[in-house]
């Protein structure tokens, strides 16, 4: 009987340091990954984004680019979405919203702003923060006679 109940103590000692050892070991974990280590960043590209510039329902021209941007890997290893699709996307309505009509006459896009709008605007959609920065790839205005001589239309 006395084996029993000794056994029964010892058991319920166990379980309770393995409890409290667990948890001490996830709040350690949890702090070091918070402070001390750096984020691995990961390099990735969008496709090409040809965006139309519109002044009165008439396209003037056409904004291509391709976008690098740095996300963090471990989130968009554990992610099932990739973020390309978004950078791209958010890239594609900043342009298209802002563009001035007369780009021909040499006004220019914010970069810091535009690479600050698309990283918050991605990283809101995701629900993390998963890319860190956007950078220029390549980024050239296209009029659209310039569109028509290159695809050989002519008209």
């Amino acid at each position: 009987m006395i084996r029993m109940i000794l056994l029964s103590f010892v058991a319920c000692l166990s379980t309770l340091g393995g409890v409290y050892g667990a948890m001490a070991l996830k709040t350690h974990t949890g702090n070091a990954e918070k402070s001390g280590e750096p984020v691995k960043l990961q390099a990735m590209k969008t496709p090409m984004v040809s965006v139309p510039v519109l002044e009165d329902g008439q396209v003037l021209g056409y904004v291509v680019t391709r976008l690098q941007f740095t996300a963090d890997s471990t989130l968009v290893k554990a992610s099932s979405i990739q973020p390309e699709a978004f950078v791209a996307d958010e890239a594609f309505r900043y342009i298209y919203e802002t563009t001035p009509k007369d780009i021909k006459l040499g006004q220019k896009l914010a970069l810091r702003d535009f690479s600050a709008r698309v990283v918050s605007g991605v990283n809101q959609r995701l629900g993390r923060e998963v890319v860190k920065d956007v950078l220029v790839d390549s980024w050239s205005y296209l009029s659209k006679q310039d569109m028509m001589r290159n695809h050989g239309s002519g008209q």
